[in-house]
């Protein structure tokens, strides 16, 4: 018996294998790859927030985005203004 939904996702993710951390950090890293490969041409934040279908642009900032750029998988178009919302992001 499950009290919540999330109690019954982290189920689910105990149930699918053995080494849940495992398939989550696979997950990340496919979700890499694939706004690698959507941002081949510049694209706004707003626009891979739309494509991958993330609950929001904060969301997708924190997870996903400081760390790209952090590391260099993602550059700026105007990296003289990094709050600018004509700002692009390509990889």
């Amino acid at each position: 018996m499950v009290l919540c939904k999330a109690c019954d996702r982290y189920m689910r993710i105990l149930q699918r294998d053995s080494h849940p951390v495992q398939n989550i950090e696979d997950d990340v890293q496919d979700m890499y790859r694939r706004i690698l490969d959507f941002c081949k041409t510049p694209k706004s934040a707003q626009e891979i927030v739309d494509e991958f279908g993330f609950s929001n642009r904060n969301y997708f900032r924190r997870h996903y985005l400081e760390e790209m750029l952090m590391t260099e998988k993602l550059k700026m178009t105007m990296p003289d203004k990094p709050s600018s919302k004509k700002q692009k992001y390509y990889s």
